[in-house]
């Protein structure tokens, strides 16, 4: 039984289609990471799902007392509960329970007979009910939890209502995944969780919750680690991808590039139609001419191929850093200390020309304002920071509220270009380099004051690689920045990219520092400062622990939470592998036939076609995901 079935729904925002005939199953113990571009539907689509928001077409239905949590953007809490009292609204419903025991063992002191039999009944029930729940004790669990989402001990008992905008957000959480509905819907839910607790949520929602969930993230190494697929909204449908984000992106390529092929094939025909259009219109073939203008414009308006998304942003050509000594800084028994808290104690660092570092450390312990020490902007209290000669040297804050607000995007990145160099830069790189970073055609004479966080990080992006430093020091680049803004930046970071300096880096994002940093200064919020050399995969191997035995209850109410039976489980691997094959060389087929110039010219067989397509994309995925299964059970 499925928790949630779309069937062809559409939302519209005036004339704007957000939805169009939109398809989505939900089963129990899916992992469904959603993907889009902003605008796509994203927080529509959960929206419908949690019952926030009704589709003006098509079906939903849900499973009889599913229970959806979801996770709010910007959490509020009353004044009054502690965070520990907070997080442990969670268990309401056991609250309850215990409470209407309590009634019931007093009636039972003093009631005979099947008054006695039924009272006694129901202790039974709800005394079931709490063990199955995990027992009389949560307190473990909800100290456990508030740990793993990165909430620190000391906080547990100041009022949820004084905290942060960050610590709401986790207390959020927490909160959220003690719950432990039937279908969670998460909106970003690692923004403010630093490493660790990206590691310990990876681990609940892989192996310890048991009900579905749909998550909303630019974390690749989450959506790597815990989904069994992607969903990606684009142009209003709804494309389904079996496997992890890693799999996603090379089906996506391909299906992309299937696309263009087929996209030029039509423009093809259509070029060629409208050039004999031209040709015999007024001539002895007019009628012909006439009528192959009819057809072709029947053919234009119910042709299904659209011209696909581009995929490939302007080819990125920096200037290239400029020459610094071998030496860019040493560092020497370090100590940084604000009010009464050390942040960092006895650090020793070398940094060459070349290197890239990382700079991680639990949310708090000091990161940027190493940062700022490094660069001189703030007094260590002790030890001492000599820099190499040569050094240029840019600076990407957490807050962009240095930026001018009146100035236009190419304008922006032209002033920085020239400041860096002590001269002018012309308007055409300040383009090609505002391009580069994904602001195309209008978007580039927009002024900074209108853009969002993630548009005018990106626009400072742009400045900071034009200018030619040889040293970049980066602050959570990727705070707000969409996902292609950061595969475009881990391209342009990589050794054998087009820039070729030395870097510093804050960042939370691990597939960003797996891929471009091989050193880590590793914080540990209590004074701890160590350099581990080696990639954050090899840091967090090490660190790897085995899991609490205490972890959030699993989802109520529901039955438990198992693979549904298919017809496919009666099938060998060996029958899997040939329908999977049979259904490939059919798309390949399909794939073909779309593009002869027969078929582009009959619709109704390009129809047909398409429908074929759809269907048998459907169903391969289907056996592939009950072939991932079984192979990984170790069947053979």
């Amino acid at each position: 039984m499925s928790l949630a079935t779309l069937n062809n729904v559409a939302v519209q925002y005036g004339n704007r289609i957000i939805l169009d005939e939109v398809c989505l199953t939900i089963q129990p113990g899916d992992r469904l990471g959603m993907l889009g571009r902003n605008g796509t539907g994203k927080t529509t689509l959960l929206n419908l799902l949690a019952g926030r928001q009704q589709a003006d077409a098509g079906t939903m239905d849900l499973a009889k007392g599913l229970r959806v949590g979801v996770l709010d953007q910007h959490p509020t809490f009353d004044e009054g509960p502690t965070v520990r009292e907070a997080a442990s609204t969670a268990f309401a419903d056991r609250d309850d329970a215990h409470q209407e025991l309590e009634r019931i063992w007093e009636a039972m002191s003093t009631a005979e007979g099947e008054a006695l039999d039924r009272l006694m009944h129901r202790q039974s029930v709800l005394q079931d009910r709490l063990e199955s729940e995990g027992g009389w004790s949560v307190e473990h669990r909800i100290d456990a939890t508030l740990h793993g989402v990165g909430m620190p001990e000391h906080l547990f008992d100041r009022p949820a209502s004084q905290l942060s905008g960050g610590e709401r957000s986790r207390l959020a959480l927490a909160t959220l995944l003690l719950s432990a509905p039937d279908l969670l819907l998460l909106d970003e839910p690692t923004n403010h969780l630093d490493i660790e607790g990206c590691a310990w949520l990876e681990r609940f929602l892989r192996d310890t919750y048991a009900g579905a969930v749909v998550v909303v993230s630019h974390d690749r190494w989450l959506l790597d680690a815990v989904c069994t697929r992607i969903i990606e909204l684009r142009r209003g449908t709804l494309e389904s991808f079996p496997g992890n984000y890693s799999r996603y992106v090379t089906m996506r390529a391909e299906r992309r590039l299937t696309e263009a092929r087929a996209w030029e094939k039509q423009q093809d025909h259509i070029r060629r139609e409208q050039s004999y259009i031209r040709r015999y219109k007024a001539g002895q073939r007019a009628k012909q001419a006439r009528g192959r203008e009819s057809r072709l414009q029947r053919f234009i308006e119910s042709a299904e191929v659209e011209r696909p998304e581009a995929e490939v942003v302007a080819a990125m050509r920096l200037p290239p850093p400029q020459r610094c000594g071998d030496r860019v800084m040493s560092v020497e028994s370090l100590g940084i200390t604000l009010g009464q808290r050390c942040l960092v104690e006895g650090l020793d660092l070398e940094v060459q020309r070349g290197d890239r570092i990382g700079v991680i450390g639990p949310n708090g312990a000091g990161k940027t304002t190493l940062l700022r020490c490094l660069l001189d902007a703030l007094p260590p209290t002790g030890g001492q920071i000599e820099h190499g000669t040569g050094l240029s040297v840019g600076w990407f804050r957490q807050m962009q509220d240095h930026v001018d607000p009146e100035l236009a995007v190419w304008e922006w990145v032209r002033r920085a270009i020239a400041d860096a160099h002590g001269g002018e830069a012309t308007e055409q790189l300040a383009r090609d380099l505002a391009g580069a970073f994904l602001f195309s055609g209008e978007d580039q004479d927009r002024l900074l004051g209108t853009l969002s966080g993630g548009e005018r990080a990106r626009a400072v992006l742009a400045g900071l690689f034009g200018s030619g430093h040889n040293v970049l020091v980066l602050d959570e680049p990727t705070n707000h920045i969409d996902m292609a803004t950061t595969e475009r930046l881990e391209r342009v970071l990589d050794r054998g990219g087009p820039w070729g300096g030395t870097l510093l880096m804050v960042s939370h994002d691990r597939a960003l520092l797996e891929s471009t940093c091989d050193r880590l200064i590793v914080l540990d919020g209590e004074g701890g400062a160590q350099v581990f050399q080696g990639r954050i995969s090899a840091w967090l191997e090490r660190q790897e622990k085995p899991p609490e035995p205490a972890s959030p209850e699993q989802p109520r109410r529901m039955a438990p939470q198992k693979r549904q039976a298919s017809p496919l489980d009666r099938l060998s691997l060996e029958a899997l592998e040939s329908g999977i094959e049979r259904m490939e060389v059919r798309l390949g087929e399909i794939q073909q036939r779309m593009g002869d110039e027969e078929v582009w010219s009959d619709a109704e067989a390009m129809q047909s076609l398409s429908d074929e397509q759809a269907e048998l994309a459907e169903t391969l995925a289907s056996y592939e995901a009950a072939w991932l299964q079984r192979s990984e059970a170790g069947e053979g």
